[in-house]
């Protein structure tokens, strides 16, 4: 059966270190109560959080020929994501993140891009996206052989196919910013980024201006993330704030890509924006309550449950 859902991009083996309130003096030795491997990076945790919702989705992407990879893709596929577009590069490693958390659950990473550095137009298999009603880009910044043009002309070729588009934004380590995503951008449906990295990507300070920029491209639907603040949504019919919920945060690991996830099962759904952005912000609580970027998120009627609470 077709995946509703195809993300292409990132996914990374996150090594998870907590707590991490300093780093150790040069050559000395530090104790940590946890230490463990997930699946992690934003095309990944989406893909496999979106099946946890009960979809189907699908994950195109490179991962090497190494331990990493074997665990990366018995992890997509425990979770129920077809990884037939997974290509294996055996000139490279897998892309893994070391993730370093302090007590307050927020992370300090160093990641090595590994196999996603060489992910182009040429793998993306269209065969699996052609029956999917959404295909989502998760990673300029960290996936180069995809941003600017090439990932034009794949949202191009998407929509031919009846498919609608959706990215969700990284940080951008070298700086390019804007010029990774412009290409897609008229191409694009459903836009999702957090706010420090929309700011740096369309020059605007707040969610309002930031999705009027967005919109004027033809981007249909835009998500600010907004961490402890909640999400902020907007299209042409409505926009507003959903609060975020009050819990215990333990990791703030892939709540983002997670997010993604709730919003574009909703999406897929047919609900309305303003849903899709409170089931995209139950989510992301469910998610910072446990390790790893799809370790909190067990069901859609777990996610269902904290969206109704009366108080978010």
């Amino acid at each position: 059966m077709a995946a509703d859902l195809v993300t292409l991009g990132l996914v990374c083996a996150d090594v998870m270190v907590r707590p991490v309130n300093a780093i150790p003096e040069r050559g000395k030795l530090s104790l940590v109560p946890e230490l463990a491997m997930h699946l992690g990076g934003l095309a990944g945790v989406t893909a496999a959080v979106y099946c946890r919702l009960g979809g189907r989705a699908a994950f195109i992407g490179s991962v090497g020929m190494d331990s990493f990879g074997d665990h990366l893709l018995s992890s997509l596929a425990s979770a129920g994501v077809d990884t037939r577009g997974v290509r294996r590069d055996p000139s490279a490693r897998s892309s893994a993140t070391v993730v370093l958390i302090s007590d307050d659950g927020e992370r300090t990473f160093l990641h090595h891009i590994g196999a996603t550095a060489a992910l182009s137009e040429d793998d993306v298999d269209y065969d699996v996206i052609g029956g999917a009603k959404v295909l989502h880009w998760g990673g300029p910044g960290v996936t180069p052989g995809l941003s600017g043009g090439p990932m034009g002309r794949i949202f191009e070729r998407a929509r031919a196919l009846g498919v609608k588009t959706s990215v969700d934004t990284c940080y951008d380590g070298g700086a390019t910013w804007l010029p990774l995503i412009e290409p897609a951008l008229p191409h694009l449906d459903i836009f999702m980024t957090s706010l420090e990295e929309a700011r740096h990507y369309t020059g605007q300070e707040t969610p309002e201006a930031i999705a009027v920029f967005l919109r004027g491209y033809g981007v249909e639907q835009v998500l600010v993330k907004l961490g402890a603040e909640g999400v902020y949504y907007a299209s042409e019919a409505a926009s507003g704030l959903v609060p975020a919920h009050k819990v215990r945060v333990v990791d703030t690991t892939g709540a983002g890509d997670a997010a993604c996830a709730g919003f574009l099962y909703g999406y897929n759904q047919g609900w309305d924006i303003e849903r899709c952005a409170r089931l995209a912000n139950a989510v992301g609580a469910l998610t910072v309550q446990a390790m790893g970027g799809a370790g909190g998120v067990r069901s859609l009627e777990q996610a269902l449950e904290l969206m109704e609470a009366t108080s978010p």
